[in-house]
């Protein structure tokens, strides 16, 4: 999958850019004929920090702005997770960690296995709040 192959990289995208810009196309296309569907909306918002940081921040927040958790307890959450991912890969890290924090506490919000092993949370790696976050999340005995 090709976000798969740029997560680990969000500001080297170059190589990839056509077929990023095919991506992000397809899945503009699908937003514009449901515009409601705060889904592909935070979907669109994830590609599109990897393009542009202003649009993707808009995109991601309008997100969690149409599909709150306090309406969906089962489908807000992600959205929220795709909200820290846009705040990740365009280097908005406090804004990330403000976000994630409160998901640590929230049924399916983020997991331990979720931050620790995927590719998303690259960018925050080497920031001492990651493993703080991890500590947190870290299951107990």
């Amino acid at each position: 999958m090709l976000l798969h192959s740029l997560v680990s990289a969000p500001g080297r995208t170059t190589r990839h850019k056509p077929a990023l810009h095919a991506t992000r196309e397809q899945l503009n296309a699908k937003v514009e004929k449901s515009p409601q569907d705060a889904k592909l909306l935070s979907q669109l918002a994830v590609v599109d920090a990897l393009i542009n940081k202003e649009t993707a921040v808009l995109e991601a927040k309008r997100a969690t702005e149409m599909l709150p958790i306090s309406k969906d307890a089962v489908n807000g959450p992600p959205i929220v997770v795709n909200l820290a991912v846009v705040y990740a890969w365009t280097n908005e890290l406090d804004l990330a960690f403000d976000t994630l924090g409160p998901l640590t506490k929230t049924p399916y919000g983020i997991y331990y296995g979720q931050l620790k092993r995927e590719l998303y949370w690259e960018p925050l790696r080497k920031d001492p709040r990651y493993e703080k976050l991890l500590t947190e999340l870290a299951p107990r005995d």
